[in-house]
């Protein structure tokens, strides 16, 4: 694993359990196709700039993360680790801020799916906003 990544997601308070190595799922291109695009409504927007932002973006990514069964029982889910390397299976802990896997100031582009891969969402800057991005994708047997 990208030792860079991995510190970006400890670093945001992820507990980092290690690639993951299901074939499971849509892989972390088609998620970036299906979800992250250029015609992408989002389901839920929070505007930049106010006092409280990061916690505002960490609270209503959680809930809909949890909300859709996104995160296992156990608080561990995936995150895009970039387009090559794939997924990084991580655990939620209480140190856990979204916020804070900014590339750069201003640039958030946090991508999640669950471990059964029926449900991506991703976190992104854009313009004035943060913007929450869903999609579903078909149960895996």
């Amino acid at each position: 694993m990208d030792e860079k990544a991995a510190s970006r997601l400890r670093g945001a308070g992820l507990e980092v359990l290690g690639m993951y190595e299901g074939q499971e799922g849509p892989t972390v291109t088609e998620v970036f196709r299906d979800v992250v695009h250029v015609d992408a409504e989002p389901v839920e927007r929070v505007r930049r700039g106010g006092a409280g932002e990061e916690r505002v973006v960490d609270e209503r990514w959680k809930a809909r993360a949890a909300a859709g069964g996104l995160v296992a029982g156990d608080g561990s889910f995936l995150v895009a680790a970039g387009m090559g390397p794939g997924w990084v299976r991580v655990r939620l802990t209480e140190r856990t801020s979204v916020s804070a896997t900014e590339d750069q100031p201003g640039e958030l582009l946090f991508i999640a799916r669950s471990l059964c891969g029926h449900l991506a969402l991703a976190a992104s800057a854009e313009g004035s906003e943060y913007w929450f991005l869903e999609a579903e994708f078909p149960k895996v047997s």
